[in-house]
């Protein structure tokens, strides 16, 4: 399969006609794939003086067209301007175009209209850094398709970058995968591309997920794996400092030590705003919801997640004998208990009414700690990875709440910069319950009540955390004050 690329100026009747014939044969015909790259008028000859430096090329007019072998962002092969795509589409095709110019001046003004006012709606430029497993990055992207679907008053860029592609023999792996990716979910090609390096995928981004693996391998001591997170943590800070907006949001949803990672950038990124890193730890909830579900036989969606406190990914906790559960009782109850089945008379009235879990488990939560862990283990046994779909969701859910029109007073779990509330360090990442303040920051419940179990659970936790940060010289930035 060949994909076909159009660049011009955007007031170019040429350029105007070869989208307009591209665009048809897309439709008609399902290997007929195409890319366009349309410029301002003092945009064009710039970016016509570097396509003709990186491929010694010596074209001088709009359009220029080429066709890039086997894939989209592969070996380049020039047909020319439009007459020469005219001749390439009536050989390979039998095609032919004709059009007065009228037509080309309406459909031109048309064009015009509609880029003006792509520039007046709201571009999200998101990157996605760990992009080489396609069963891991399809989630993410379906999920952010449905965080930013709101029609024309949002546009999506997404860009991806994965290390593999620092080397030159892997860059097929990447662009199979994304082609994999368009196939599936039939995404828009303009919108998803890959970049060669994490500079690139960091400059002009507005958010940045990481979802490169970063779990502790086998044999691995556990301070060579957090060493080794570490050392990636602070190339990617020293990247962040050199080329991200000041307004960048990072958000964290990898597998392995996800709030220790967080709490690396919180202390080596200096340029954006240390409240706009967070650790995605919702996942961890959902896990626990679904096995539940199972063990009282409700509904999935009649679960409340319970609060996920710590560091996740290296120690923490989830109280769940306090998870809240949507349930539907008759009232009065002797009525619902004592009526006749052959009764003509209504049993009662139907309320909703909210339970905890421990009304109806009597199991210690230390015990459905092990059945949980042994789940995810057989879990992961039968993928052959770890579990993708809890924490896509998880990210999904964080996302539309934090980009949301209008604030909401939803609390989810989320591992934040911590202020010292519960008893945490401060200037270090840890997960515990948060709402969204009208500054579109996340920030914790200081007045939230607990259980004495929890906040035994939680000194312990915090313990652990301050020899952590002792260890590798963390949340020394904020020792003293609190950006």
């Amino acid at each position: 399969m060949a994909y076909f690329v159009i660049t011009g100026k955007n007031d170019c009747p040429n350029t105007t006609h070869a989208l307009h014939v591209a665009d048809y044969l897309n439709r008609k015909l399902p290997h007929f794939v195409y890319h366009s790259v349309v410029k301002a008028e003092d945009e064009w000859m710039i970016y016509l003086d570097q396509l003709n430096s990186e491929n010694n090329w010596h074209q001088t007019k709009s359009p220029v067209i080429w066709k890039e072998i086997s894939r989209m962002g592969g070996k380049k092969y020039l047909l020319g301007g439009l007459g020469e795509f005219w001749e390439y589409l009536y050989d390979y095709y039998g095609f032919q175009s004709r059009m007065s110019k009228e037509d080309l001046k309406k459909i031109m003004a048309d064009n015009l209209l509609i880029a003006s006012s792509k520039q007046e709606n709201q571009v999200h430029t998101i990157s996605i850094i760990g992009c080489s497993n396609t069963l891991v990055l399809q989630p993410h992207i379906y999920e952010l398709q449905h965080c930013f679907d709101s029609g024309q008053e949002t546009l999506l860029e997404i860009k991806l970058y994965d290390q593999r592609l620092d080397d030159p023999d892997e860059e097929d792996v990447m662009l199979d995968v994304i082609d994999e990716i368009k196939d599936t979910l039939k995404c828009i090609p303009q919108n998803l591309h890959i970049v060669l390096s994490q500079e690139e995928a960091i400059s002009n981004c507005d958010l940045l997920i990481i979802i490169e693996d970063y779990s502790r391998q086998s044999g691995e001591d556990i301070d060579l794996w957090l060493e080794r997170c570490r050392k990636s943590m602070v190339l990617l800070a020293d990247d962040v400092n050199q080329n991200a907006k000041r307004s960048l949001r990072i958000v964290l949803n990898h597998h392995g030590p996800v709030c220790f990672n967080a709490s690396v950038l919180m202390e080596y990124c200096t340029t954006i705003r240390v409240t706009n890193i967070v650790a995605v730890t919702t996942d961890e909830a959902i896990s626990v919801i679904s096995q539940m579900a199972e063990k009282v036989n409700e509904y999935v969606e009649n679960f409340w997640c319970p609060p996920v406190w710590g560091f996740c990914g290296i120690m923490s906790y989830i109280p769940i004998h306090a998870t809240c559960i949507k349930t539907s009782v008759y009232r009065p109850f002797k009525r619902a208990l004592k009526t006749k089945e052959t009764s003509k008379l209504p049993k009662g009235v139907i309320q909703p009414e909210i339970r905890f879990l421990e009304n109806l488990i009597k199991t210690d939560d230390d015990d459905l700690y092990e059945e949980l862990e042994s789940r995810k283990e057989k879990e992961k046994q039968l993928l052959g990875r770890e579990p993708v779909l809890p924490k896509a969701r998880a990210l999904g859910s964080l996302l539309k709440r934090w980009y949301a029109k209008n604030i909401n007073d939803d609390i989810i779990s989320l591992g934040i910069y911590s202020k010292g509330t519960f008893g945490f360090p401060k200037g270090v990442c840890v997960s515990q319950p948060v709402l969204l303040n009208e500054n579109r920051i996340w920030e914790s419940i200081p007045n939230l009540p607990l259980r004495e179990t929890t906040k035994v659970k939680i000194q312990a936790i915090s313990l652990h955390v301050e020899n952590t940060l002792k260890k590798y010289g963390l949340g020394e930035r904020f020792a003293h004050n609190v950006d």
